[in-house]
């Protein structure tokens, strides 16, 4: 089942579907914003095999520049996303929904810059150490547990673990 109600965290079992929902959705961005899109990656929890995830697809979208991205903006909201307000300087994040649940995230930044190293860097990481999937795995059960109808105390949260594996990942590159 994909989609989550705003603000709730629900962790799944990973899901092999969740791959073939963002080959799916990965057509349908590149088709229509191919002009504008860098390069588009499965990120996320859902992008880790054996994770366990809110079900929601998180697609990273790297683009050339900060101009590239107001153009996007319009062509993203006409596929049917919607603009999420984030505080991150140089990311834009949209979200889609289904029957008042978020399904897809988009954070679109600018293609090899921190943002985007960062992201790939986190995922790649834990897609290559067992341990340290287990090591997340504990961390957002016991998040989730804590914080279930809280999605932004437990995304805070997560992110000393998130720092940690990104020193580990920097000290192999």
């Amino acid at each position: 089942m994909l989609g989550l109600e705003p603000g709730l965290v629900k962790l799944e079992p990973y899901n092999d579907k969740w791959s073939k929902l963002f080959d799916e959705e990965r057509e349908l961005l590149s088709s229509h914003l191919k002009e504008f899109i860098v390069a588009i990656e499965h990120v996320g929890s859902t992008s880790i095999e054996g994770l366990f995830a809110k079900p929601i697809i998180d697609i990273a979208i790297g683009v050339s520049s900060l101009n590239v991205i107001i153009k996007l903006k319009e062509k993203v909201k006409a596929l049917g996303y919607v603009e999420v307000p984030v505080s991150i300087d140089g990311k834009h994040v949209f979200a889609r929904y289904k029957e008042q649940k978020i399904t897809h995230f988009l954070h679109v930044m600018i293609y090899n810059q921190n943002l985007w190293i960062d992201q790939i860097s986190f995922r790649d990481y834990l897609r290559s150490d067992p341990d340290a999937k287990i090591e997340y795995i504990k961390t957002k059960e016991e998040l989730a547990n804590k914080y279930p109808n809280d999605v932004v105390s437990y995304t805070n949260n997560k992110k000393e673990f998130i720092d940690n594996i990104l020193k580990r990942a920097k000290k192999l590159q």
